[in-house]
């Protein structure tokens, strides 16, 4: 069974903990980074190579996600980037290059499908 690596970015510890549940429910899910800063989101995708990086809009710092997901991009190549925020940003994700996808988080329930779908996996029978 292959594992899919993943880094969360968000700065509520709550909300990290509820992503971390939603996609470790599948057990070829596993994140292996967690970061509150865009500097500390570039750090974890060049340290893991992540399949999947769950990023947040409103992050701590100067740099929000949107505006962080190129250099994230260009930390981790390979790595699909799901902006995952309270802010309907549908539009602005579309116009970013470095964005795959983008989902609202009172859509919680959709995190896990979108992110198989990302990284090609089907769903768990």
């Amino acid at each position: 069974m292959t594992t899919k690596v993943l880094v969360i970015v968000e700065d509520e510890a709550d909300m990290r903990q509820l992503i971390k549940l939603l996609l470790t429910a599948d057990p070829r899910l596993e994140v292996v980074g967690e970061a509150t800063t865009a500097a500390e989101a570039v750090e974890q995708a060049r340290t893991h190579d992540p399949g999947l990086i769950v990023l947040d809009h409103q992050i701590e710092g100067p740099v929000m996600g949107l505006e962080a997901a190129p250099a994230l991009k260009e930390a981790a190549p390979d790595a699909k980037i799901l902006l995952f925020s309270a802010f309907d940003l549908r539009r602005e994700a579309r116009l970013e290059p470095a964005i795959d996808a983008y989902l609202s988080k009172d859509q919680t329930q959709r995190l896990l499908p979108v992110a198989l779908e990302l990284l090609g996996l089907q769903p768990a029978a």
